[in-house]
């Protein structure tokens, strides 16, 4: 995206947290050169000379709308003016209003859907397109719970309204091991990746056409842990030790929580020996995937 509309291209990117202030995530932009080369990330500014911050809210969860930011730049409402919208931790989706090129006004607003604040299960991620072709822009997002979710802009290009989320993926619940807990709540756990049917957690999506046959396509990318079987162990095996170990596991996480430095110290190298002894069956590894749905 040409964020400063000088004709080449800027890498946009949000972050989680800003650790010299307030809790609060930074927008940042690396500028394009000609040539392909990138300057040093900058903090981006609002018009006032400040960093652009999402606002805050009250309580214990006032930094949840803050931190984790998603950034997208797009003209949002149609002004020949481009606009950045973010998400958040929290869920929800903010725009500050664009004010030429590379200026952005200094408070941002929240966007509703019917009347209440858009949100989607925690780390909104915007991606703005319009996906019903009637020439305004729609949202499309990824959430923590997976899946991927569309808000339909039922107003117009320059003055856009946002109807109730719509389900494009359904959330995958989850395909990793559960820690804690009772004997019941402990999946049976499925080795390898070929049980795998569709996203994982953690979903980011974007909207592009894929294939060239004039149709938006759904691109979605997810975080999964993955179990397979140390090397020489059969997945009998390994299952019926994998089934001990998650019992010791529970009886772990039963005991009090320790107290003072030397006993979470303690606690912390109680539980590497722990994983170190799964390792000798069964081993995680954490990955991702992009699944592509072509549009019928």
């Amino acid at each position: 995206m040409d964020v400063n509309g000088d004709g080449v291209l800027d890498v946009l990117s949000g972050s989680y947290s800003r650790q010299d202030k307030d809790m609060a995530g930074l927008f940042q932009v690396l500028h394009g050169e000609k040539g392909g080369t990138y300057r040093k990330a900058e903090v981006l500014n609002g018009s006032d000379g400040q960093p652009l911050l999402l606002p805050g809210g009250e309580g214990d969860g006032a930094d949840i709308s803050r931190i984790c930011t998603r950034a997208f730049a797009c003209d949002l409402n149609g002004d020949g003016k481009l606009d950045l919208v973010a998400g958040n931790f929290g869920g929800t989706f903010c725009w500050f209003a664009g004010e030429g090129p590379g200026k952005f006004a200094p408070k941002a607003t929240w966007l509703k859907a019917g009347g209440e604040d858009m949100k989607v299960e925690m780390h909104s991620d915007p991606c703005l397109v319009d996906w019903d072709k009637d020439g305004d822009l729609d949202l499309v997002s990824g959430s923590s719970s997976g899946g991927a979710f569309l808000f339909v802009n039922e107003g117009s290009k320059t003055e856009p309204k946002f109807g109730a989320m719509q389900t494009l993926v359904k959330a995958s619940g989850g395909h990793g091991m559960v820690l804690g807990g009772d004997d019941a709540a402990m999946p049976e756990v499925t080795f390898g990746d070929a049980h795998l049917k569709g996203p994982g957690d953690d979903t980011r999506v974007w909207v592009d056409d894929v294939n060239g046959d004039g149709k938006l396509d759904l691109l979605v990318g997810d975080m999964v842990t993955l179990v397979h079987t140390a090397k020489g162990v059969d997945e009998k095996t390994a299952r019926e030790k994998l089934a001990a170990w998650q019992k010791k596991q529970q009886a772990f996480f039963k005991q009090p929580p320790p107290e003072g430095e030397a006993g979470q110290q303690k606690w912390q190298k109680e539980y590497e020996a722990l994983e170190k002894e799964k390792e000798a069956f069964a081993k995680d590894e954490m990955t991702g995937h992009v699944w592509l749905y072509l549009r019928k």
